[in-house]
């Protein structure tokens, strides 16, 4: 049963509860509206779609799970005034074919929806600090943190040293400090596990355990999807930065987000400020990475950490469009295959080369960037085992970043 302010949908039909004109007339048939989702590629495709389409919400919708025609949904309300405004649906489309949705008639709820995605960060309360450690105390889930400026690597005051990001599939985290790293979290299951790692207060999560492990080594490299600058030959980290904060700006059950604020980064080239935001949804390997500046910053780059056990390969470079930096092989931590893959739109990109430590990619001064990164290591459960079974996974989501789903409401 489907709540709204005015009306309750029963079985698609709109059942007035409240009285007026409004309530009376909610639903006319002017009102129902047809979602069309196409998918052109010659596979079926199933993704995570968004839709904030004013039209949607005339009606005033409870935040809440849903199901449309069996596809898992949430409705969700992003301007925090107590009614949806937001849909986000799991969705499975055939092979060149089209999804016909009635708008709201095919929406029913979905009480049993499983929490597929989740974005932590745990600090320590109730201690102290001790110059650059932090000692005693309890890790404690927050939604924002202002990061102190005591705070170093080793520090033992944040819980695996840092945010992480997860779904059923693979889970990241990046170090909160000057090493701005990005790591793989390698999961043998597919339930959610962050909330049980690192609570020893130390680095447990690089043996292997019954759910995974730590996989990559990022050493003094970006690791996988991280950022910096490219100056004089060298990549420039966070090392220098006036104040950093951070917000787990989504926890939903399909999507998950992260946002990092950094104030004042100092490079030998400049000062800026930037806003990085790292998103999941449920199904997917990939984590989203859009990074807003506040002035375009020459040489900002990202990249891939160098292992001489992996194999480094690309995606054929057209004029315009997305392509993919990749490496695969015995990479891990676990000492097995790897894959990793960092997703970009040419249009963005400078240049791609090999540096000291990451294969790497330089983009062209902008006010923001996007671009996606990923994991698939050899022990996750359906793993991906072999180079030529990745490189095909690649390219199909390659083909699906080419060419989206085709949204139509009327």
């Amino acid at each position: 049963m489907i709540k709204y302010k005015n009306y309750i949908w029963v079985a698609g039909l709109a059942l007035a509860v409240g009285c007026g004109t409004h309530a009376q007339n909610s639903q006319t048939k002017e009102n129902t509206l047809k979602i069309k989702i196409e998918n052109s590629l010659p596979s079926a495709r199933t993704e995570v779609i968004t839709l904030s389409d004013e039209r949607l919400f005339t009606e005033a919708f409870q935040v809440q799970s849903v199901s449309l025609l069996g596809h898992n949904g949430e409705l969700l309300d992003t301007d925090q005034d107590g009614w949806a405004d937001q849909l986000v649906v799991h969705v499975e489309v055939a092979a060149q074919s089209t999804l016909a949705i009635n708008w709201p008639g095919d929406l029913t709820q979905n009480q049993s929806l499983e929490k597929k995605v989740q974005a932590e960060i745990s600090p320590k309360v109730g201690g102290a600090w001790q110059g650059r450690k932090y000692v005693g105390g309890d890790f404690q889930n927050v939604d924002f943190l202002s990061v102190p400026a005591a705070h170093t690597d080793h520090s033992y005051y944040i819980r695996y040293e840092g945010p992480g990001i997860e779904n059923e599939l693979v889970g990241y985290r990046f170090y909160l400090d000057w090493r701005n790293a990005m790591d793989i979290f390698g999961k043998k299951v597919d339930t959610l596990v962050l909330q049980s790692v690192g609570l020893d207060g130390f680095d447990s999560y690089h043996e292997d355990e019954a759910w995974g492990m730590d996989v990559l080594k990022a050493g003094k490299s970006l690791g996988i999807g991280s950022i910096g600058q490219y100056i004089n030959g060298q990549v420039e980290h966070f090392q220098q930065t006036d104040s950093v904060t951070c917000q787990i700006k989504k926890n939903n059950k399909l999507s998950a987000a992260i946002e990092t604020s950094y104030y004042g980064w100092e490079t030998s080239d400049k000062k800026s400020s930037i806003i990085s935001n790292l998103s999941i949804r449920t199904g997917d390997r990939a984590l989203k990475h859009t990074i807003k500046f506040d002035q375009p910053i020459a040489d900002f780059c990202t990249g891939i950490v160098k292992h001489d056990s992996g194999t480094s390969f690309a995606s054929l470079v057209g004029s315009s469009g997305w392509a993919y930096l990749a490496t695969y092989g015995k990479q891990s931590l676990a000492d097995d295959n790897l894959g990793m893959a960092i997703f970009y739109n040419t249009k963005d990109v400078e240049e791609v080369l090999e540096a000291s430590y990451d294969h790497l990619i330089v983009f062209k001064p902008a006010k923001e960037v996007n671009y996606y990164l990923l994991g698939a290591w050899a022990q996750e459960k359906n793993a991906i085992k072999n180079l030529e079974a990745f490189h095909k996974y690649l390219d199909d989501k390659l083909a699906e970043l080419n060419q989206p789903l085709e949204i139509n409401i009327q």
